[in-house]
């Protein structure tokens, strides 16, 4: 069989590296010419279902105890949750913005919900937090610009849909039970 040029690539990233794959990368391109090989490839190979938006690509699995995917979908709501306070329009911050780590970290430790990040173990406290962004710049979530600038990638989007995915859940079992969500 003849697989794609940049198949050692995809396979590496999504499979090995758990990263995601970012719009103008050439693994990106190829896996989207070739997104049906792909959707079948990696459902048959490894049963993992390959997602592929129009900025990013990721494999996305059935198990629910991903404690990274569970800490940055905690950290991003604590992030937007501090950044609106500042920002007139969130999303094109986050799309578009640069952030300081050390500023972030100041701002983490007046959260109102740094209990909340004390109580995740990625997020515990300033080191276990350099570590996270060190994981995230691998994962291809954040682009670290310096020691202490980061941007997000388009990949930060997917925990921004599955949040307001679990949201639209919630609101829904909540009408069918007639009650308020809250």
């Amino acid at each position: 069989m003849t697989f794609p040029n940049e198949h050692y690539q995809i396979v590496k990233a999504l499979v090995n590296d758990g990263r995601f794959l970012l719009e103008g990368e050439a693994p990106f391109l190829c896996l989207r010419e070739q997104q049906d090989f792909y959707q079948a490839f990696f459902w048959e190979s490894f049963r993992l279902r390959l997602v592929v938006e129009t900025e990013y690509a990721l494999l996305q699995s059935s198990r629910d105890t991903d404690n990274l995917a569970r800490a940055i979908c905690i950290f991003l709501a604590v992030f937007c949750y501090e950044l609106d306070h500042t920002s007139d329009n969130l999303l094109e911050s986050l799309a578009f913005g640069t952030f300081s780590i050390e500023e972030w970290e100041e701002r983490f430790e007046q959260s109102a919900y740094q209990y909340v990040l004390e109580a995740t173990d990625y997020l515990r406290n300033k080191t276990q937090r350099r570590r996270f962004y060190q994981s995230l710049q691998r994962r291809a979530i954040i682009h670290l610009l310096d020691e202490d600038k980061f941007q997000f990638t388009p990949a930060h989007r997917y925990f921004l849909d599955f949040a307001r995915d679990l949201n639209m859940r919630g609101m829904l079992q909540a009408d069918e039970q007639g009650g308020d969500v809250g």
